[in-house]
């Protein structure tokens, strides 16, 4: 979005909100204040503030010129590649000629390669996506060693009646 969009959309609203406070708030305060509401004069004072605030002139924005760029005649990013190694690649019908250009155009440092200094990829280990969340399902969901007998809170009641209970109803049998 450009700046004459924002600053006619940001004076629209100026404006619309300034009516809405002429039209319907002043007369509601006037009508209050002739009801004698207590502490209105104080509103009224306040609302009148506002109003001037709205109708004072918005300075006008100031244009600034945009950047000149130069363009280059050649924008590749890449030095130019010597005859000899373009004829590895070009000029070869064997096999792995391709494996044969790359080799030979890697031997080169990427500063006698490239017009820039590209951003090297960094050699560490990515990151797990899981935050660290695995080793709590290893070490919390899966057994260390072999099955074990369920914990005594798992096993049937020890003796007396057992009841089949539900949220809305308990029968003893």
């Amino acid at each position: 979005m450009n700046h004459a969009f924002l600053a006619d959309a940001w004076r629209r609203s100026r404006r619309r909100d300034r009516l809405w406070y002429q039209e319907k708030l002043m007369p509601a305060l006037q009508a209050s204040k002739e009801r004698q509401a207590r502490d209105i004069d104080v509103s009224i004072a306040l609302a009148e503030e506002l109003l001037k605030a709205y109708n004072e002139p918005v300075p006008q924005a100031i244009t600034i010129a945009p950047h000149v760029l130069t363009p280059m005649e050649d924008d590749s990013l890449m030095k130019p590649i010597e005859p000899e190694i373009t004829n590895l690649f070009y000029g070869s019908t064997e096999k792995g000629a391709a494996e044969k250009y790359l080799k030979a155009r890697y031997k080169k440092a990427p500063e006698d390669r490239f017009y820039f200094r590209l951003t090297k990829q960094s050699r560490l280990k990515p990151r797990d996506v899981n935050h660290g969340r695995c080793a709590i399902l290893r070490d919390t969901f899966y057994r260390k060693n072999n099955l074990a007998p369920d914990p005594i809170h798992y096993s049937s009641p020890a003796g007396g009646e057992f009841s089949i209970c539900s949220e809305y109803s308990c029968s003893f049998n």
